[in-house]
Order: structure tokens, then sequence, then C-alpha cells
């Protein structure tokens, strides 16, 4: 029903070098340019209504009922012309309603989860810097909890990360077995000449770390590294890869819980390294085949400098590890071979060494803030509406640890 950082775009594309029939019904537009094809007029009439139903003249139920049968009719259309169905979480044609029904049809039907759609609220960076009442946070988290036992409930099979998958239950299929389709490309590094140039991109500067990452850049700079940094924010993708061709490398954020993002993905495709903070790397490789994950410069947010310094001054180092992206990119995320797994999973083919239980997740560190901002969160959720708010007592080190961190330091010095 949208898009998310090209990555249905991605997918048709890949399904149909496969010689799949596929198409992407993105009722959201296509704001960063991804190239997405122009929709049905059934399914425009669908977008004018629900713009209408939010701010259209006449009764707001009236424009509602007009857009639930507007909606009806796109399923039926597509129950009648497709075999199997994809989802971006919380997506479907009747408010998650239809997942049962295209179930009982015996239409496959397959949700992939992107992170902030399931990680709880409380351990979701953006989301706590926007409002970090306690009482908001666990209502959030309560949300989004129901949503995700409603999909796995109805889902056929459910694409999630490990490291956000905090409030799932249900066996899942690792994101990272699956990937993220992007077609690749080989692109030549700018001379060495001069200074380096570093890329920092968030499509929100909030949760990504930005103003630590340029204090990083300055430090790097004082210890004598060439560096120079441009930040972008809000650009189209257009504009964003033909940046990332002028730089020497990038900084994709500072607390994240995936080693490749969009922004890091689309760097390796066109051969440059990304330098990718977070907190949790340790669980995440004793969670993950190494096979499976991308290369990236991981790094913890304190050593972000000494990163940038490594990056800038070795040369042979950003593009072997710039080349060694690429060919990952080419090679495993490509979008025939994400398209290949994506049908394999339709079609209940599902090797073992995909899978995970979330009931075995302990990673308490969240994306998007540092641990101080996380541990503070946890503490203003377990204090407004206690423990059992969290939404960890099936899993409990998970919890063990959440109420660790929510623990003040009687010596006074944090969490």
């Amino acid at each position: 029903m949208g898009e998310t950082a090209g990555y249905c775009a991605g997918l048709v594309a890949g399904l149909r070098a496969l010689g799949v029939r596929a198409d992407h019904l993105n009722l959201g537009g296509d704001p960063r340019g991804y190239a997405v094809e122009p929709l049905p007029r059934r399914a425009r009439a669908v977008r004018w209504l629900a713009a209408r139903r939010r701010s259209g003249p006449g009764p707001r139920a009236a424009w509602t009922l007009l857009h639930r049968a507007a909606m009806s009719g796109l399923l039926l259309h597509a129950i009648l012309r497709y075999d199997a169905f994809v989802f971006r979480a919380g997506d479907s044609f009747l408010g998650l309603r239809d997942l049962a029904l295209l179930r009982r049809l015996g239409k496959p039907v397959l949700v992939v989860f992107f992170g902030s759609d399931s990680r709880p609220s409380y351990l979701n960076g953006a989301e706590v810097a926007r409002d970090p009442a306690g009482a908001r946070l666990a209502a959030e988290t309560a949300a989004k909890r129901r949503m995700v036992e409603r999909t796995e409930r109805d889902a056929g099979a459910i694409v999630c990360h490990v490291m956000s998958a905090q409030l799932h239950a249900r066996r899942a299929v690792a994101f990272l077995a699956i990937g993220i389709p992007r077609a690749s490309s080989q692109a030549v590094e700018p001379s060495p000449d001069g200074p380096v140039r570093v890329l920092h991109a968030p499509s929100l500067a909030l949760g990504k770390g930005t103003e630590a990452i340029r204090r990083a850049v300055d430090a790097a700079r004082a210890a004598g590294a060439p560096v120079e940094l441009e930040v972008i924010s809000g650009r189209s993708n257009p504009e964003v890869l033909r940046a990332i061709e002028r730089c020497h490398f990038v900084i994709d954020q500072l607390y994240a819980d995936t080693p490749m993002a969009g922004f890091a993905a689309e760097a390796a495709a066109l051969g440059r390294a990304a330098i990718v903070g977070g907190l949790g790397w340790d669980e995440l490789r004793a969670a993950t085949p190494p096979e499976l994950l991308p290369p990236a410069h991981l790094c913890h947010p304190d050593e972000l400098a000494d990163a940038i310094v490594m990056l800038a001054t070795d040369h042979a180092y950003r593009t072997a590890l710039g080349e060694r992206a690429r060919r990952f990119v080419a090679e495993r995320w490509s979008p025939a071979a994400v398209a290949a797994r994506v049908v394999e999973v339709l079609r209940g083919e599902i090797p073992a060494e995909w899978w995970f239980e979330p009931a075995a997740i302990s990673y308490a560190g969240g994306a998007g803030m540092p641990a101080d901002a996380a541990a503070a969160a946890v503490r203003s959720v377990v204090e407004a509406s206690g423990t059992a708010s969290l939404l960890a007592g099936d899993k409990p080190e998970l919890e063990r640890r959440l109420l660790e961190m929510a623990t003040p330091d009687p010596a006074g010095a944090g969490p």
C-alpha cells in the first residue's frame, strides 16, 4: 500500500526479472522518486477517496464508507487476479481483516516488518525523542503488539529483523536472510587527492545521531584526518544516489540495530563503504550466519571518530570494503536474488537457517538513541504503567535486562 526505501519497487522488479507477473499497489505516492509505476484508475480513485476521508466536505462517515467500499472492490479484483500477496507490516486492504480471508482462500501471504513498525516504542529513538512520556510509550507499544499479534495469527509467513522482534512471538524468517532488493553498478570513486568526502543522508535527522556524527567528524579532523562532511536530508532518491557517487564513503547512522539499512545498501550498490554505529553488533553476529551479514564498518558509537579516521586515511581498506559491499549486493541482494527467496517463502520452501525464534531475543538496546536515553525511556514506562507494560514477560531474559536498565545507579552515575 506504500513504499519503504525502494524495497517494494525493487521486489517487483526482481519478480518480473524471474518471469513472475507482479504489480505494486502504492497508494502512498512516490515522494522520494523510486520510479513507482502509475496507478491504475481504480487505485487512483481509492487514493482520492482516502484524501477526502481525511479532509473532504460533508460527513466524514460518508467518505469513510465510500473509501471502504472502494478498497473492498480493489481487494476483490486482487483476489481474482493474483496468486500470492506481500504486504508491508500494518498494510492491507481492510485493516488486516482481509489477511484471514486471503488465507482461507488459499492465497499465500507474506508480511515484511522493517524495524520501527514492531520495535517497542520505548526502544525506538525517534518515538522517544518526539514524546518521552512513559504512558504514551506504553500505549504505542501496546498498539504495535496488537498489530503484531493479529499479523502473526493470520499471515502465512513473516519476515522480521532479529534485533527488532521484541514484540513478536511466532517463528519468523530473518530479514537479513531475505535482504533488500538493490540494483548495483560500479561508480568510480572520486580522486583521493584533497579532502575525503563523507556523506550522511538521514531521511529524518531525528534518531539518526546527526549532531553526534558532526562532532565525530570534527574530532577526526582534529586528529589529522582530511575529511569534509556533507549532510543532506529530505532529498529524492535520485539526488541521494548522485551524492553517493560524489563521496568517498558514507556514515549511515549512530545507533542502528541493522548493519545495512536502505541508505547503506544504496551506498554499497555503488561501491561505497559505510560506517554504521550501533550497540548490539556482538549479539547480531551471534544470531546470524556470517554469510548473511552484509559488509560494513560496524562500530560502537563511542568509536565513531576512530572509524572515520580509519576510512579517511586507509585508502586500500576503504576501497576494498566498498568493493566487498558492492559484490554482496550484486550477488545476494540483487532484485532477482531477493525475489527468488521471497518466492521460496511464499511456496513454503524455507531453509531451516532462515528461521529464528523471537523467544530467544534478549537485545535491549533498541535503535536511534544512546543507552542512557533507552534506559530513561524504559524507566519512564515502568514508572507510569508497570513492568507488564514492557510486554516482555514472554521473554524472561529480555525483561530482566530491561528492568536492569530501568534501575538507577545507586551511585548516581546513571543507568
